[in-house]
């Protein structure tokens, strides 16, 4: 079953969830990852933490897509993220000219975060890209073949959207930059 880690991470007091609904912490913003140990020891509960978000708008005011409709509630079906990951389907002509080159994820809400400011890259070697991704020009993601996918994103996440699916990213924003 599903677990809903945000929630259980806010009522532990690891931080709380912002405006862009992603759990923020003031030591390391919102970049990081939540894992959880579900046991049946009885544990000393922490308590909740405040929201210190106050009146900050920047993520609201910087989703490309509107996504974020209100404090803490994203449309799912307006979100970068959804639609270039989740969505099996084809991208709705609602996000063309609103993606901004993103072609898996989107980070634009937790980029302009305030609170992200304190966080420091990670030192995990597992999480570094791919160094032949560092340099792909816009022409090599056309090229993407199957087998160079399934190579370079071989422990990925991007094996989540499928080959089609990047593929299909790929050409929406082709589609889009020509347009322009």
């Amino acid at each position: 079953a599903p677990v809903l880690e945000r929630s259980w991470a806010r009522k532990s007091g690891i931080g709380w969830v912002g405006k862009n609904a992603n759990l923020i912490t003031r030591q390391s913003g919102s970049f990081y990852f939540l894992a959880e140990i579900i046991c049946d020891l009885e544990l000393m509960p922490d308590h909740a933490t405040t929201d210190h978000c106050g009146t900050c708008r920047k993520c609201i005011d910087a989703c490309p897509t509107n996504a974020i409709v209100s404090e803490k509630l994203v449309d799912g079906s307006k979100c970068i993220s959804y639609a270039t990951i989740e969505l099996k389907d084809a991208i709705p002509d609602y996000f063309k000219d609103k993606m901004d080159d993103w072609m898996f994820g989107c980070d634009v809400c937790q980029d302009v975060c305030p609170w992200n400011r304190f966080s420091a890259p990670h030192q995990q070697g597992k999480f570094k890209p791919n160094e032949a991704l560092k340099n792909f020009k816009k022409g090599e993601w056309r090229e993407l073949t199957q087998e160079l996918f399934s190579e370079i994103f071989r422990k990925s996440p991007v094996k989540r959207t499928k080959f089609t699916g990047l593929k299909r990213n790929i050409e929406f924003l082709e589609a889009s930059s020509e347009r322009d």
